[in-house]
């Protein structure tokens, strides 16, 4: 962006240029003009993205200049200086939309404060007309995927307008790319405005040519598919290596944990079984390997072997108790087939079956209501859903595991509740959980916490906050002892919070409590 100052006097012209570090804000070119005609013919000439005008100049005056740029360039950010304090000229600058008024002598520190935040604001201004446009953009290309053809076509018309020059007898090829990071994760770092410009200017870099055109767009199942659209003997011109140079790009600028599956090229007519292919490219990807696939081109995954030799072995290792080693079996055997590239979509829906059954029958036989076991955090359903790919497919498992394993422990409620409070007790110095409490005793959380509610008529965040209190009031009763050394005690790092627990527990904060508790003492 490029910043314009206008001002009479060269001095201060060449003190505001040589004074501050303009590339530093962002500013890639600074140009100046002494006077409001020279100002008018740079704008005629000239990118300028901030105005900094003086306003008593002989001749045209900077409120005129800025009124006639606010009428022409309005997106320029327009910012006055003056050496007058009259409240008119601030008056005026307001009605006109200024950005700030700066009244000089200023120093060098106070405009560059001032640039800086008008360089912010265009920045926003900028990423949120990017976003605008993505979403549009988006919503554009996903409607080449209706079953409608009226829909089709409404995005077809659309695009040629834009530039793009396709039609209903192009052909098409698509790169279905799975960003793992941004799937599992919402860092700014894998955000949709950063995905997109790489993905299309790989495209661009590696899969482009006169004829073809690239899109992009976020499908429901958060992949970023890429359309290539073009003649069909264009499209056949890209060979492997070209999509292997765009693969290797996009790892380079993003990340590594990637998986980009390629579809032949087809008539545009038959988008939605072009993209129907890719997906079942990337359903049957189950281990989440990171790579480059081409459709037809994998062989398909060989049968896992032994599975029910191995269920009969896991059976006999949960009915003896040996929960841990029943978790590392079951993981190791996935990773093992993984390792061999002997799990797909199919055998790893048959594997998520055979191990529920594995559960649901221990359950039942050991009359543990299983339904109980799930919670708002883990679902029923999140657990049903967790066949589709191998993590999420561990998680399930542990998750039950876990739970179960709970449930099934030797002890009796009460003995478990007694561990549970002298573990709290014992570690009154901790920041501690419910999860803490719950893996203390080899309970699921969401277990746990029905059963202490069930056995104390508490639920456990308020025990611990119970006893935290009745430890700290015993404490505040030995005045030598500072109040924050007590929070440190309870596990509070952050006094302030201590004080609100407190308060919120007594109706009074812990300094009220100990001169209360000592004046009490004094009259006795």
């Amino acid at each position: 962006m490029n910043l314009l100052i206008v001002d009479d006097q060269i001095s201060v012209l060449e003190g505001i240029v040589n004074g501050i570090d303009f590339s530093a804000l962002g500013i890639d070119r600074v140009f100046t003009a002494c006077d409001a005609a020279q100002a008018r013919e740079i704008f005629q000439k000239q990118e300028v993205s901030i105005l900094l005008s003086d306003i008593e100049m002989p001749g045209e005056d900077g409120l005129s200049l800025n009124r006639w740029a606010a009428g022409r360039f309005p997106s320029v950010i327009r910012i006055l200086l003056t050496s007058h304090a009259s409240f008119e000229y601030a008056q005026q600058s307001i009605k006109m939309g200024c950005f700030d008024y700066i009244l000089q002598p200023a120093p060098l520190y106070e405009i560059e404060a001032v640039v800086r935040r008008a360089v912010e604001k265009l920045l926003t201004e900028q990423q949120n007309r990017t976003y605008y446009d993505l979403e549009r953009m988006n919503a554009i290309v996903l409607n080449l995927f209706s079953s409608n053809p009226a829909n089709r076509a409404e995005s077809v018309s659309l695009l040629n307008e834009i530039g793009y020059l396709i039609r209903e007898d192009s052909a098409v090829q698509a790169v279905i790319n799975d960003v793992f990071p941004y799937i599992e994760s919402g860092e700014a770092r894998f955000s949709d405005s950063a995905i997109f410009p790489v993905l299309l200017d790989s495209a661009g870099d590696h899969l482009s040519a006169p004829g073809i055109y690239a899109l992009a767009c976020v499908n429901r199942y958060k992949q970023f598919v890429v359309l290539l659209f073009g003649s069909e003997s264009l499209l056949k011109k890209l060979t492997s290596a070209d999509f292997e140079a765009y693969y290797d790009t996009v790892c380079r600028q993003l990340t590594p944990e990637i998986a980009s599956y390629v579809t032949p090229a087809n008539h545009f007519s038959n988008l939605r079984d072009i993209i129907y292919l890719g997906h079942l490219l990337a359903l049957n990807n189950v281990s989440r390997k990171a790579g480059l696939y081409f459709t037809g081109q994998s062989a398909p995954p060989q049968a896992t072997a032994g599975l029910q030799e191995n269920v009969a072995r896991w059976t006999r290792l949960m009915e003896n108790g040996q929960f841990e080693i029943l978790e590392d079996n079951i993981f190791s055997y996935l990773d093992y087939n993984a390792s061999l590239d002997h799990l797909n979509l199919e055998n790893l829906s048959e594997f998520h079956q055979e191990i529920s059954k594995l559960f649901f029958v221990y359950s039942y036989n050991h009359k543990i209501d299983i339904m109980s076991l799930f919670s708002g955090e883990y679902t029923y359903n999140d657990y049903m859903g967790s066949f589709k790919n191998v993590e999420s497919l561990k998680k399930g498992i542990h998750y039950l595991k876990t739970a179960i394993a709970g449930v099934s422990a030797g002890d009796e409620s009460g003995d478990v509740i007694r561990r549970a409070t002298d573990y709290i007790l014992s570690n009154l110095s901790l920041d501690l959980t419910v999860k803490d409490v719950a893996e203390h005793v080899s309970f699921s959380p969401e277990y746990f916490s029905k059963l202490f509610k069930k056995e104390t008529g508490e639920n456990v965040k308020n025990y611990i906050l119970r006893v935290k209190v009745d430890a700290a009031k015993d404490m505040l009763k030995t005045p030598n002892i500072p109040i924050s050394i007590i929070a440190s005690e309870l596990g509070y790092s952050n006094f302030s919070h201590f004080t609100q627990m407190f308060r919120k527990h007594e109706s009074i904060t812990p300094s009220e409590y100990r001169k209360k508790f000592l004046k009490g003492e004094d009259q006795e």
